[in-house]
């Protein structure tokens, strides 16, 4: 998706910036995934989730904590994996689109050095 979307920023503005691209999605994944952490121990401690100590047993978790990590490795990822399938259903960029975008940026470059 991500070089689609550089081949139409090519067409409107003339110029090849794939590295502010990639360097968008890296800051948002980072972004991303230190959100979901923080949130997600958030949510283990808002459960009463009671962490290991060294040298002591294991304690044993109530079931609310339980709970929130089920819903941490089940649920969630499931929701925001569906989420994600919806957008890329509805990415306005389709193959023949594509095929258009890339025919007009041959022509364009053709235009400009004279062939």
């Amino acid at each position: 998706m991500l070089p689609d979307v550089i081949d139409l920023d090519e067409l409107n503005s003339g110029q090849r910036r794939e590295g502010i691209f990639y360097a968008f999605m890296v800051l948002l994944q980072k972004v991303g995934l230190a959100l979901a952490l923080f949130l997600v121990g958030q949510a283990l401690q808002w459960a009463g989730y009671l962490p290991t100590i060294g040298g002591e047993a294991r304690p044993i978790q109530p079931a609310s904590a339980l709970l929130a990590i089920r819903i941490a490795i089940g649920p969630l990822p499931t929701f925001f994996l569906i989420l994600g399938i919806v957008l890329a259903y509805l990415y306005p960029i389709t193959q023949p689109v594509h095929q258009e975008i890339l025919f007009r940026l041959q022509a364009k470059r053709q235009g400009e050095t004279g062939a």
